[in-house]
């Protein structure tokens, strides 16, 4: 790759379209308000899976909106943890 633009057009071959449903784990999907990467691609997958599955929302008023919840880790934390939890404890 040549350049920074090069390299996001070659990624945009890989994506989740039309295999999310051969997910069959419990999947944690999580979403930042003001992902400025990803913008609703959280909530398309979450879509496609017809697995067990849970979404969380990172807001801005919890300093937890930008992309990877950076300001907040410590809620991305707890969040996450909780959830593996409740899944392994299943």
């Amino acid at each position: 790759m040549s350049d920074f633009d090069e390299l996001l057009k070659a990624t945009e071959a890989y994506t989740m379209a039309g295999i999310a449903d051969c997910i069959t784990c419990s999947t944690l999907v999580l979403e930042a308000e003001n992902d400025q990467f990803f913008t609703g691609q959280p909530q398309r997958l979450l879509d496609e899976l017809t697995c067990e599955k849970k979404l969380i929302f990172y807001r801005e008023d919890e300093s937890a909106g930008e992309h990877c919840h950076e300001g907040a880790m410590f809620l991305f934390h707890q969040r996450t943890f909780d959830w593996l939890d409740t899944v392994l404890a299943s």
